[in-house]
């Protein structure tokens, strides 16, 4: 048999340029823009082999962003903020988790990633990307029907977060949108493999916003979602009744970042009780969990109390901030909500 040399030499070449690119992190585009004064995220499409190898064994990442132009970018650790209009080279840096949840080891960096931040003038919306609402349908037709807009994602989605396990996986699936400014979309399955839910995660918490009118509250509005108000762990509260869905809001832990989560849910009674119309605000104190044990900085919200709750809503425990660090064992490893006096609450898992 004879060897065709040349491509031959094309296949080696051609397999050597992938193996490179799989080792280096992905990003949907080297370039985001973003919104002046507004918090972002960066959302990372795949890791690259050392990150991969790091979470084969440990639970999660951390990422700290550091820019080359800080008179256009103020960076806060794993969320940065354009300041003023124009361009700005940036760098998320991936580390190995510390002691402390969410809080990265300085001695052992895994990777980093540049992109380029453009910051226009003037402030620009993104429409919502389309996620359905036909509750009860079989995954297998709700899933072809995603993969018709949209890329699988789960098998990555699962291996970044290796904490979860496979009898959980079975309740959700992922797809990429392409977007950085909603780069994740989920649908939830009942035990019978049957749609419940559906999710956007969002990059600019801005755009979601905790008053009575946000740009999402208004997309919501023009779909026929009516603004309920906020339930009491700071969650926003629409609901439809053509349809009998729920639309609310919390905080979403993924890739070492604080996004934001955007879920449609079949209801089948409009929510009448714990919700108010008063907006909240972040905390200023700053969440840390490492397994059962929170790890709060309070700062400006010393003195105010807390309280964390399951995610069904039942409160696991009551306290008030001290000056400084408080340590806090909730006795759980399970996802849980913090809420510090009467700020937005916020999602541990």
């Amino acid at each position: 048999m004879r060897i065709n040399q040349p491509a031959m030499l094309l296949l080696l070449l051609l397999t050597a340029l992938s193996a490179r690119a799989q080792d280096k992190c992905e990003l949907y585009s080297d370039t985001l823009v973003a919104n002046l004064g507004d918090q972002y995220h960066l959302f990372i499409k795949s890791y690259s082999k050392p990150v991969n190898d790091y979470l084969k064994d440990h639970a999660r990442i951390t990422i700290d962003f550091e820019t080359e132009n800080p008179d256009i970018i103020t960076v806060g650790g794993a969320w940065f903020k354009p300041t003023k209009a124009g361009e700005a080279k940036m760098k998320a840096v991936i580390y190995q988790e510390s002691k402390i949840k969410d809080y990265p080891d300085w001695n052992n960096k895994l990777d980093s990633v540049s992109f380029l931040v453009q910051v226009p003038a003037v402030k620009f919306n993104a429409a919502l990307p389309t996620v359905p609402t036909n509750w009860g349908a079989a995954k297998a037709t709700a899933v072809s029907e995603m993969l018709k807009k949209y890329g699988a994602f789960s098998d990555s989605y699962y291996a970044m977060h290796p904490t979860i396990t496979a009898a959980e996986r079975a309740y959700f699936d992922w797809f990429t949108t392409g977007n950085n400014e909603y780069p994740l979309l989920a649908l939830g399955y009942t035990d019978d493999g049957l749609l419940y839910s559906s999710n956007i995660v969002v990059n600019d918490a801005s755009r979601l916003g905790f008053n009575s009118e946000s740009e999402i509250s208004g997309y919501l509005k023009d779909q026929g979602f009516e603004l309920l108000g906020w339930d009491d762990m700071g969650m926003l509260i629409m609901y439809r009744e053509s349809d009998k869905t729920q639309a609310s809001a919390m905080v979403l832990t993924t890739q070492g970042q604080y996004f934001r989560d955007l879920n449609f849910q079949y209801t089948p009674d409009k929510p009448t009780t714990g919700i108010t119309k008063t907006s909240l605000t972040q905390p200023a104190a700053k969440i840390s969990r490492n397994g059962s044990t929170l790890t709060i900085e309070a700062g400006t919200d010393k003195g105010q109390p807390v309280k964390v709750f399951t995610l069904s809503g039942q409160v696991v425990l009551s306290t008030v901030l001290h000056e400084g660090t408080n340590t806090i064992e909730t006795g759980t490893d399970k996802p849980v909500i913090i809420r510090v006096g009467k700020h937005q609450g916020v999602k541990a898992l």
